[in-house]
Formats: structure tokens, sequence, C-alpha cells
């Protein structure tokens, strides 16, 4: 069954947000490939992706996009840190099996 926010379509700002080489062919680029972008250029970088940032991309339902992520074999770590500020969470990319099954 396919769900209503499943393969949602990026919007052009998100679209804007990285280079030709690597937006999606075919169907066009999705939310959830922006996000694989954006873990995929965090861990390129050694660093988590905070939530923050996930936010300003305008991915508001980002529980959904790494539900789909997931289930695509991603495998995302989601790390939680209680600070005197809030709580702050960041996303860690553990394996890309677009890139590492080879």
């Amino acid at each position: 069954m396919t769900s209503l926010w499943q393969n949602h379509p990026a919007t052009l700002r998100q679209q804007s947000l990285f280079t030709r080489s690597t937006r999606k062919r075919g169907n066009g680029l999705t939310q959830a490939d922006v996000l694989i972008g954006m873990l995929r250029e965090a861990h390129a970088s050694g660093r988590a992706l905070e939530l923050p940032t996930i936010m300003q991309a305008g991915i508001a339902q980002h529980g959904a996009r790494f539900n789909e992520i997931r289930a695509r074999g991603f495998v995302v770590e989601n790390q939680t840190e209680r600070t005197t500020s809030g709580i702050r969470s960041r996303y860690r990319l553990m394996f890309d099996p677009e890139s590492e099954a080879r």
C-alpha cells in the first residue's frame, strides 16, 4: 500500500540545494532524495545532519522521509542529546546501499 506521504516531490527551493550531479533522473527529485543528499554531504564531511538544517530545507515531515529512506535500505542513526537549551537531534548515515553495496 502506498502512503500519501511517500515519494513527496521536492520543491524548487529544495531542488536548488544540490548540484546536477546529485539530482535523480526520471520522475524527478523527491524530498527523500533531498534528505539522502543532505545525509551524504554530512557523512562526507564526517559530521551528523542536524535537525535544524533539515527543517531549514523545508522537510517538515522528516519522520516520514526517514521511514521512506530506511525502507530503501539506508541505515540512519538518530542521536538525541539533552542540553540546557533543549533537546538536540541529529542523524548519521551509517550505510548507503546505493554506494556501499557494490
